[in-house]
């Protein structure tokens, strides 16, 4: 065994495994995630937990704590318990009663399943199905879909309203009322947390129909304080919904290291991403490659106005070297930290941060996780050997894809190793590599290609501010096409040339864009800010079409 470049990563070359280091959790994991969001909440009652950016409301942790036993209490008193096998079902943008409603679900012991507010009733009637809950938390904007979704998935909930009230519903401020008796509350307590179901995340779905991630209490505590490199003094800034694990992992994050949340019903925009920045003096952000690429590119952007900026997380997919270029180029004083990880580990996997950063890598495997690289037949390769990325995450392990056990069979097998579906390779220091997603491959007359590769080429071309690039089926093979967001004063022609002639001078011949290039004024993406390949390649597809028949 030895540890690469005084990292604490180790490499056993008999079994071909690398691990991170064997730590002890920072907090107790074998608790509920509402026991310990109350304790901590209650030791700095003064201090600000979360900003609206939309209302200029803040709310202190005492407040905080007092809105999350209400809702705790109220629900109590409406019928919902643990006891009685409830799961509540969030389909919420970031407003100011989100927190308390869920610590208020985890301090009673019922599940949640966060579902994106942003969903059609074909795909909240999908995951409603599935998970049938009994309870459902929306936005006011979301009622009509989701009450068709009820309709769909055949089942018969409650629904509380957030945002604006609607006439025959109740609305959670409804669940706010004060009882007299909040003193006396005292959150469930678990004889082991590790085999308690807390939340059921939706996996991304931008592949394919989403499944139910079911996380317990232990892992939820044991990932989230995994990223402790955030402080009292901290303000954090992050567009994700509950919907996300990023979203769930930085509202944890900020509430139990006590740091200060701005939150926003906002979907990411450059524009509103540096206003926040520069008026809340943020200093943690979490935005992905792509939204990170638009905020270095904004042409307001100079460097004071990120004075404040301390650490600028990116998750979703690898950061290339230009984007770590840039970065320290605008934030010559902060830090990028890449991370690679599931909602089926938990979250994060590997991270890098400035001093062991190498171009193209996703850092070192983490404290209590294990990754191995195996081929297609199963077998450990060696190192710089791409095949598929597999995570063993011990205590983090997801508990199953709900009411899915043959797609839990698929991703984790008998050993506990979660089979990721990623391509990658580690190279001798220990530093990761995505070379991308097998099911992203795109196949031509034999070769595999990387989307990712050319993805990153095109990046580099002055003016193109986002790419995806997916293959168009034909007979027999996959094309190659870009689908390009460009800067508004660069001509189609023009920069469609510098693309293909860069490609063509950096590329082989087999990977040149046979399918072509077309430009949009944005590429399909979650509320998150991560590029909807599925939509990308439905685009790609009419576009290519509607040139071949001119």
């Amino acid at each position: 065994m030895r540890s690469p470049r005084n990292v604490a990563a180790f490499y056993d070359p008999t079994t071909r495994i690398w691990r991170g280091a064997r730590t002890s959790p920072v907090f107790n994991p074998n608790q509920s995630l509402g026991e310990l969001v109350l304790n901590r909440l209650a030791q700095t009652p003064t201090a600000i937990a979360q900003v609206s950016a939309d209302s200029g409301a803040e709310v202190s942790c005492g407040e905080l704590r007092l809105r999350t036993i209400r809702i705790a209490q109220a629900l109590t008193g409406l019928g919902y318990s643990r006891d009685r096998a409830d799961i509540i079902a969030m389909a919420v943008r970031n407003g100011e009663h989100v927190a308390p409603a869920l610590f208020a679900c985890f301090a009673l012991g019922i599940p949640v399943n966060t579902l994106d507010a942003t969903f059609k009733r074909d795909d909240l009637g999908h995951m409603l199905g599935t998970v049938r809950p009994t309870l459902v938390f929306c936005d006011q904007e979301t009622i009509g879909e989701m009450s068709a979704a009820m309709e769909i998935a055949g089942i018969r909930a409650s629904v509380v309203v957030f945002g604006k009230r609607v006439e025959g519903f109740m609305h959670v401020e409804d669940l706010l009322v004060p009882t007299g008796v909040e003193e006396e509350f005292v959150p469930v307590h678990f004889e082991d947390a590790s085999t308690e179901l807390a939340i059921i995340l939706c996996s991304s779905g931008t592949t394919g129909r989403s499944k139910g991630v079911s996380l317990s209490h232990s892992a939820s505590i044991v990932s989230v304080t995994g990223l402790n490199n955030c402080y009292p003094n901290d303000v954090i800034l992050c567009f994700s919904s509950l919907y996300w694990y990023s979203g769930f992992a930085f509202l944890l994050l900020g509430t139990i290291f006590g740091a200060k949340r701005i939150i926003t019903r906002e979907p990411y925009s450059p524009d509103l991403a540096l206003d926040f920045i520069n008026q809340y003096r943020v200093t943690i952000t979490f935005f992905s490659p792509a939204t990170t690429y638009q905020l270095l590119k904004h042409p307001q952007l100079h460097q004071s106005t990120l004075a404040s900026l301390r650490v600028s997380i990116c998750g979703g997919a690898s950061i290339s070297g230009d984007l770590k270029q840039l970065f320290e180029r605008t934030v010559p004083h902060g830090e990028m930290c890449a991370l690679y990880g599931l909602s089926e580990a938990a979250g994060a996997v590997t991270s890098s941060e400035n001093s062991t950063y190498k171009q193209g890598s996703s850092g070192f495997v983490k404290p209590n996780y294990e990754l191995k690289i195996v081929d297609d037949a199963g077998r450990p390769l060696d190192i710089d050997q791409e095949g598929e990325i597999l995570v063993r995450a011990g205590l983090c392990t997801f508990m199953g894809y709900y009411g899915n056990s043959e797609a839990t069979a698929e991703m984790l097998d008998p050993d506990g190793w979660l089979h990721t579906g990623d391509i990658g390779r580690v190279d001798e220091d220990g530093l990761l590599y995505i070379v991308d997603r097998k099911k992203d491959i795109i196949k031509y007359n034999g070769y595999q290609i990387s989307p990712t590769e050319l993805e990153t080429i095109i990046q580099s071309v002055p003016g193109v501010i986002n790419v995806c690039v997916t293959g168009v089926p034909v007979p027999g093979n996959d094309l190659p096409a870009a689908l390009v967001v460009k800067r508004n004063d660069e001509a189609n022609a023009e920069i469609e040339t510098v693309i293909v002639e860069t490609v063509r001078a950096r590329l082989g011949d087999y990977k040149q864009l046979r399918g072509g290039v077309y430009f949009v004024a944005e590429l399909p993406m979650t509320p998150s800010g991560k590029i909807l390949r599925r939509g990308c390649r439905d685009i790609l597809v009419a576009m290519y079409n509607k040139e071949k028949v001119r």
